[in-house]
């Protein structure tokens, strides 16, 4: 709302049908607002929410890497070395023996075996060593699967979070019944202490008695609000503002009295406080 409404007089008073009215004017005009679409999401999301409740989430919490790719990995890169080293086994082994014959060493001599034995020692080695190598690539395998299952899991939640946020950020702008009938309870509030008590504005500022104008006009100027945001139109054009008064974290809803000025200056007028303030009556007209 546009704020609480100015007293005309410092002494109480019995009835202040200027402030009813302007209170039912503001009344009758956020009622009109058609808030459905806004209601209908506030109930999908709460649908979707006692589901994700009720069931497994469809956030993605734990991942794992895929041993079968380390199994791949490592069975591919033990199968190529140990194929080459078998054929380079096959040609050490005659090499070898061409040699020792043409050294007329003996098959089955002390020095035949000795030197068998140091090839097969060394072919041992070389299995060894692709069997090594076959692993720590089966690891590097199975670390890559593990990343990749990170990455595709953070894009997947960072996806659903970035809509979520779209629709969130999207009703912070808008407004719900829930807004609409709070809005309501604090006008006819607000109007029913002036009637019944009659003093100064909401925020302290006393109204200029001799003005019967203000008895109607809520103090609605820019300079008193923060946290604006513009959430509908009324059918002349104006805009409509959901706000806080500064040093006050109760929202409201109403006009800018700097914007109505401009549209309808009758329906503004200034307070001996510097600050302006709009008659509704008028500015809804």
């Amino acid at each position: 709302m546009s704020g609480s409404f100015a007293s005309g007089s410092s002494k109480t008073t019995t009835s202040n049908p200027q402030a009813l009215a302007a209170a039912n004017e503001l009344k009758n005009y956020l009622k009109g607002l058609d808030t459905s679409v806004v209601d209908k999401t506030y109930q999908n999301i709460a649908g979707n929410a006692y589901n994700l409740s009720s069931n497994l989430p469809n956030y993605i919490y734990n991942v794992d890497a895929s041993d079968d790719a380390r199994q791949r990995m490592e069975n591919a890169v033990y199968n190529q070395a140990s194929t080459k080293l078998n054929q380079q086994f096959e040609q050490d082994l005659s090499n070898l023996n061409t040699k020792l014959q043409n050294q007329g060493i003996a098959v089955g001599s002390q020095a035949y075996n000795n030197a068998m034995s140091n090839l097969q020692n060394n072919q041992y080695d070389a299995l060894t060593n692709a069997a090594y190598e076959s692993v720590i690539q089966g690891q590097n395998a199975f670390s890559n699967s593990l990343n990749d299952s990170i990455n595709a899991a953070d894009f997947t939640n960072s996806a659903r979070q970035k809509s979520l946020n779209e629709i969130l950020q999207t009703l912070q702008n808008s407004i719900s019944g829930y807004d609409v009938y709070n809005n309501i309870f604090n006008a006819m509030s607000q109007a029913s202490d002036q009637v019944n008590k009659g003093s100064s504005s909401a925020i302290g500022v006393k109204a200029d008695a001799s003005d019967a104008a203000a008895l109607i006009a809520a103090l609605s100027d820019i300079r008193l609000k923060e946290n604006i945001c513009p959430v509908g139109k009324l059918d002349n054009g104006l805009t409509v503002y959901r706000f806080n008064y500064i040093g006050n974290p109760q929202t409201q809803i109403g006009l800018i009295a700097q914007e109505v000025k401009e549209f309808r200056p009758e329906a503004v007028i200034k307070g001996e406080d510097g600050y302006w303030r709009v008659n509704y009556k008028l500015a809804c007209d």
